[in-house]
């Protein structure tokens, strides 16, 4: 006996509801354990960015750094494993694909960078993901900020390969972080 159209098209719709269901209940029995993973992860971008070890980053974050807000500038600072204090401000901006967030991290004196954390991307990957490597966010840890940051040999800061929108947008935000967000932070501070 042959099944119709219509068969298929039910036996669809009732699986189709059925699992989406399924998804939704388990979303929902979820969520909380499910932003309590992204604070998480979160506090422990703020320490990768201020250059802070931590096998348990809850622990660490909530012991050694404090959040403050000065003059609208939203930041977190602590003292780090150098013994440096460090602000580690928030960042957003345009990738190829969508926005990239993160932390910048930079010194007391607003003059080099002690770190930077991705906590958002869509860039492609294994070109634009890279980004989140190791190698390429720790080369911007001791980068001066007296002038805008440049790819190439002078500057220490290499491009990932076969990634040169991804790469120059990351550029792009981080000066114009520099030219804003610094810019307003030292204003705020110096008053």
């Amino acid at each position: 006996m042959k099944k119709g159209y219509l068969y298929t098209i039910v036996f669809i719709a009732v699986v189709s509801i059925v699992f989406s269901g399924v998804l939704a209940a388990v979303n929902a029995a979820y969520k909380s354990r499910i932003e309590r993973n992204v604070l998480n992860a979160e506090k422990a971008s703020v320490l990768y960015s201020m250059g802070i070890e931590a096998d348990d980053a809850v622990a660490v974050f909530n012991e050694r750094v404090t959040q403050k807000d000065i003059e609208g500038i939203y930041l977190y600072s602590a003292v780090n494993d150098e013994g440096v204090m460090v602000y580690s401000i928030p960042f957003e901006g345009s990738g190829l694909w969508g926005t990239i967030r993160g932390y910048i991290s930079v010194d007391q004196g607003l003059s080099t960078i002690k770190g930077i954390a991705f906590t958002e991307q869509n860039e492609t990957p294994g070109l634009g993901g890279r980004i989140e490597e190791e190698w390429y966010k720790e080369q911007f840890r001791g980068i001066g900020i007296d002038k805008p940051l440049v790819y190439g040999e002078d500057s220490g800061i290499d491009a990932i390969t076969g990634a040169t929108s991804t790469s120059n947008a990351i550029l792009q935000i981080m000066n114009n972080f520099i030219d804003t967000t610094l810019k307003e932070l030292e204003e705020a501070d110096g008053k």
